[in-house]
């Protein structure tokens, strides 16, 4: 009688869920990725956050570091090459077989390779010659680049919040790149520096559909693995090249090693973060970034953001905040 029970109670609530529209693959399909469920723990997650954030602002500012030391397509290798290392180091001291872990959807991990080295270059590059923070807010504006893409590509809706959002970003984009102006000698210098940081936004919105598609399908040590090994792969030609015929330095490639796996923590710690707490508590976290860059560009590099500038970084993240804004429980009950 119990287990008559339970099959009646387990088939009326298929019933219930196929009556509201949701299919049973999904919650099926969910179950494999309840081993990485964390109990919900803001306090836990902002750090987490915070810390990824902090592994990220030297990386994307290495330009600056390296001062012209390594070309930026070399710093680019060795970030992805350090990442496949550090992969490939944990997943031996787990003893994870990385041999079972072929994908199926190589094509578009390789797809995700080549926007994400394109991005990072773009960004190493933008932040060279610009202020960090003015290159940071820039390319934060990936967030509405990645909203249009999703418009058309994967035509989902763009609703009023959107376009809202969208216009506060690009005011806030314009007024940052108007703050170039005031270079002086080096306006085409900084012309160059805003067209890659909006190059870098678009190659990162991208990389962000992409991520949105092979997330929902397989594990975080495959999805890590393939896009450092394939990126540091499609580099390696170019980059050997460049090392034989500039006589570039082993000391100097050894100086930069620790990009790849600073990338690997910071990773880390943004998926730890999104285990413990949702996309809208973080968000302000993430778009604290342009805060933290101001810091370090005024720490190391005497950077101070212009009023026009910072306003405009203001708005951006204004922008970024409105597109988390949740969605009404009203108007959430009616897609059901």
């Amino acid at each position: 009688m119990h287990t008559r029970h339970s099959n009646l109670t387990s088939n009326s609530n298929e019933t219930f869920l196929l009556e509201k529209g949701i299919r049973l693959e999904v919650i099926y399909f969910m179950q494999p990725h309840l081993a990485y469920f964390r109990p919900e723990n803001t306090i836990a997650a902002i750090g987490l956050a915070i810390a990824g954030v902090a592994a990220f602002t030297p990386i994307f500012a290495v330009g600056k570091i390296s001062d012209g030391v390594l070309p930026v397509v070399v710093l680019v290798w060795l970030r992805f090459l350090g990442g496949a290392i550090t992969i490939g180091t944990i997943a031996v001291v787990k003893k994870v077989p990385l041999h079972n872990r072929l994908s199926d959807l190589w094509k578009l991990h390789l797809m995700r390779a080549v926007c994400a080295v394109s991005g990072l270059g773009c960004s190493i590059y933008a932040s060279s010659v610009l202020p960090l923070a003015d290159a940071t807010a820039i390319s934060l504006t990936k967030g509405v680049v990645a909203i249009a893409l999703a418009g058309l590509i994967l035509k989902e809706v763009i609703s009023r919040r959107h376009w809202i959002a969208g216009a506060i970003c690009i005011i806030g984009a314009l007024m940052v790149v108007r703050s170039t102006e005031t270079v002086g000698e080096f306006s085409e210098l900084a012309l160059s520096g805003v067209i890659s940081a909006l190059m870098a936004a678009v190659f990162m919105a991208c990389e962000s559909l992409i991520i949105r598609y092979i997330a929902q399908r397989e594990d975080t040590v495959t999805i890590l693995a393939y896009v450092n090994v394939f990126a540091a792969i499609l580099l390696a030609g170019p980059v050997l090249w460049l090392i034989v015929t500039y006589e570039i330095s082993w000391h100097a490639l050894f100086t930069f090693a620790w990009i790849g796996p600073l990338a690997i923590f910071g990773q880390a710690m943004n998926i730890s973060a999104y285990r413990r707490a949702g996309a809208a508590t973080l968000a302000p976290v993430y778009y604290s970034s342009v805060v933290m860059s101001a810091v370090v560009g005024y720490i190391f590099w005497t950077e101070i953001p212009t009023f026009l500038a910072a306003l405009g970084a203001l708005l951006i993240i204004v922008g970024g905040l409105v597109l988390m804004l949740p969605v009404s429980s009203q108007k959430t009950a009616q897609t059901l």
